[in-house]
Protein backbone atom coordinates (compact mmCIF):
# COMPACT_ATOMS: atom_id res chain seq x y z
CA UNK A 1 0.00 0.00 0.00
CA UNK A 2 2.68 1.81 0.71
CA UNK A 3 3.43 1.55 -3.08
CA UNK A 4 0.31 2.64 -3.96
CA UNK A 5 0.44 5.77 -1.31
CA UNK A 6 3.75 6.96 -2.78
CA UNK A 7 2.18 6.70 -6.19
CA UNK A 8 -0.70 8.44 -5.55
CA UNK A 9 1.79 11.36 -3.85
CA UNK A 10 3.44 11.32 -6.49
CA UNK A 11 0.50 11.23 -8.62
CA UNK A 12 -0.69 14.26 -6.93
CA UNK A 13 1.93 16.29 -6.60
CA UNK A 14 2.83 15.54 -10.44
CA UNK A 15 -1.55 16.86 -10.66
CA UNK A 16 -0.06 20.10 -8.72
CA UNK A 17 2.63 20.57 -10.94
CA UNK A 18 0.51 19.96 -13.72
CA UNK A 19 -2.39 22.43 -12.47
CA UNK A 20 0.68 24.89 -11.81
CA UNK A 21 1.30 24.18 -15.56
CA UNK A 22 -1.74 24.91 -16.52
CA UNK A 23 -2.21 28.03 -14.73
CA UNK A 24 0.76 29.06 -16.41
CA UNK A 25 0.14 28.16 -19.76
CA UNK A 26 -3.45 29.72 -19.50
CA UNK A 27 -1.85 32.74 -18.35
CA UNK A 28 0.91 32.92 -20.91
CA UNK A 29 -2.23 31.62 -23.34
CA UNK A 30 -4.21 35.40 -22.15
CA UNK A 31 -1.18 36.89 -22.43
CA UNK A 32 -0.49 35.99 -25.92
CA UNK A 33 -4.04 36.54 -27.10
CA UNK A 34 -3.60 39.95 -25.42
CA UNK A 35 -0.74 40.34 -27.15
CA UNK A 36 -1.78 39.19 -30.62
CA UNK A 37 -4.98 41.78 -29.62
CA UNK A 38 -2.74 44.60 -29.25
CA UNK A 39 -0.68 43.74 -31.90
CA UNK A 40 -3.95 43.37 -34.27
CA UNK A 41 -5.05 46.54 -33.17
CA UNK A 42 -2.07 48.44 -33.94
CA UNK A 43 -1.91 46.68 -37.33
CA UNK A 44 -5.20 47.70 -37.93
CA UNK A 45 -3.99 51.49 -37.09
CA UNK A 46 -0.87 50.95 -38.97
CA UNK A 47 -3.00 49.99 -41.98
CA UNK A 48 -4.88 52.62 -41.69
CA UNK A 49 -1.94 55.03 -41.48
CA UNK A 50 -0.22 53.17 -44.60
CA UNK A 51 -3.68 53.84 -46.59
CA UNK A 52 -3.70 57.51 -45.65
CA UNK A 53 0.35 57.83 -46.54
CA UNK A 54 -0.40 55.71 -49.68
CA UNK A 55 -3.51 58.30 -50.82
CA UNK A 56 -1.06 61.19 -49.80
CA UNK A 57 1.81 59.79 -52.03
CA UNK A 58 -0.58 59.15 -54.60
CA UNK A 59 -1.74 63.05 -54.12
CA UNK A 60 1.76 64.29 -53.80
CA UNK A 61 2.94 62.20 -56.93
CA UNK A 62 -0.28 63.60 -59.05
CA UNK A 63 0.62 66.86 -57.88
CA UNK A 64 4.43 65.89 -59.16
CA UNK A 65 3.22 65.11 -62.30
CA UNK A 66 1.15 68.45 -62.84
CA UNK A 67 4.17 70.68 -61.59
CA UNK A 68 6.40 68.55 -64.19
CA UNK A 69 4.45 69.12 -66.99
CA UNK A 70 4.10 72.64 -65.68
CA UNK A 71 7.44 72.74 -65.23
CA UNK A 72 7.87 71.58 -69.16
CA UNK A 73 5.21 74.15 -69.96
CA UNK A 74 7.30 76.97 -68.75
CA UNK A 75 10.24 75.80 -70.17
CA UNK A 76 8.64 75.76 -73.61
CA UNK A 77 7.23 79.25 -72.90
CA UNK A 78 10.86 80.38 -71.89
CA UNK A 79 12.48 79.18 -74.72
CA UNK A 80 9.95 80.60 -77.27
CA UNK A 81 9.76 84.07 -75.32
CA UNK A 82 14.18 83.89 -75.01
CA UNK A 83 13.68 83.10 -79.39
CA UNK A 84 11.44 85.69 -79.72
CA UNK A 85 13.37 88.09 -77.34
CA UNK A 86 16.48 87.28 -79.36
CA UNK A 87 14.30 88.36 -82.83
CA UNK A 88 12.66 91.53 -80.97
CA UNK A 89 16.03 92.56 -79.92
CA UNK A 90 17.74 92.46 -83.48
CA UNK A 91 14.41 94.13 -84.79
CA UNK A 92 14.98 96.97 -82.25
CA UNK A 93 18.69 97.64 -83.50
CA UNK A 94 17.38 97.70 -86.78
CA UNK A 95 14.81 100.62 -85.70
CA UNK A 96 17.26 102.48 -83.49
CA UNK A 97 19.29 102.29 -86.46
CA UNK A 98 16.48 103.47 -88.48
CA UNK A 99 15.34 105.73 -86.32
CA UNK A 100 19.21 107.29 -86.09
CA UNK A 101 18.88 107.76 -90.15
CA UNK A 102 15.30 109.21 -90.18
CA UNK A 103 16.41 111.40 -87.41
CA UNK A 104 19.37 112.66 -89.69
CA UNK A 105 17.42 113.14 -92.39
CA UNK A 106 14.56 114.94 -90.73
CA UNK A 107 17.43 117.34 -88.84
CA UNK A 108 18.22 118.02 -92.98
CA UNK A 109 15.15 118.40 -93.78
CA UNK A 110 14.54 120.91 -91.19
CA UNK A 111 17.74 122.58 -92.23
CA UNK A 112 16.53 122.86 -95.64
CA UNK A 113 13.34 123.76 -94.87
CA UNK A 114 14.97 126.50 -92.69
CA UNK A 115 16.88 128.17 -95.47
CA UNK A 116 14.03 127.38 -97.97
CA UNK A 117 11.93 129.41 -95.66
CA UNK A 118 14.73 132.45 -95.23
CA UNK A 119 14.94 132.30 -99.14
CA UNK A 120 11.01 132.78 -99.79
CA UNK A 121 11.19 135.55 -97.20
CA UNK A 122 14.31 137.38 -99.03
CA UNK A 123 11.87 136.59 -102.23
CA UNK A 124 8.62 137.94 -100.66
CA UNK A 125 10.41 141.15 -99.24
CA UNK A 126 11.81 141.35 -102.83
CA UNK A 127 8.55 141.13 -104.23
CA UNK A 128 7.15 143.58 -102.17
CA UNK A 129 9.96 145.93 -102.93
CA UNK A 130 8.80 145.24 -106.28
CA UNK A 131 5.44 145.52 -106.16
CA UNK A 132 5.91 148.54 -104.10
CA UNK A 133 7.79 149.92 -107.25
CA UNK A 134 5.44 149.03 -109.46
CA UNK A 135 2.78 150.94 -107.83
CA UNK A 136 5.10 153.96 -108.03
CA UNK A 137 5.72 153.77 -111.23
CA UNK A 138 1.97 153.26 -112.05
CA UNK A 139 0.96 156.34 -110.40
CA UNK A 140 3.66 158.16 -112.11
CA UNK A 141 2.15 156.43 -115.24
CA UNK A 142 -0.84 158.51 -114.60
CA UNK A 143 0.35 161.00 -113.68
CA UNK A 144 2.27 161.84 -116.69
CA UNK A 145 -1.18 161.01 -118.58
CA UNK A 146 -3.27 162.96 -116.68
CA UNK A 147 -0.82 165.15 -117.47
CA UNK A 148 -0.43 164.60 -121.32
CA UNK A 149 -4.35 164.52 -121.27
CA UNK A 150 -4.16 167.99 -119.92
CA UNK A 151 -1.70 169.13 -122.33
CA UNK A 152 -3.47 168.04 -125.35
CA UNK A 153 -7.02 169.05 -124.12
CA UNK A 154 -4.85 172.74 -124.07
CA UNK A 155 -3.42 172.03 -127.41
CA UNK A 156 -6.90 171.20 -128.72
CA UNK A 157 -8.80 173.73 -126.92
CA UNK A 158 -6.72 176.94 -128.88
Amino acid sequence: MKVIENRALKDEEKMELQEIQLKEAKHIAEEADRKYEEVARKLVIIEGDLERTEERAELAESRLREMNEQNRLMDQNFKFLSQAEEKYSQKEDKYEEEIKILTDKLKEAETRAEFAERSVAKLEKTIDDLEDELYAQKLKYKAISEELDHALNDMTSI
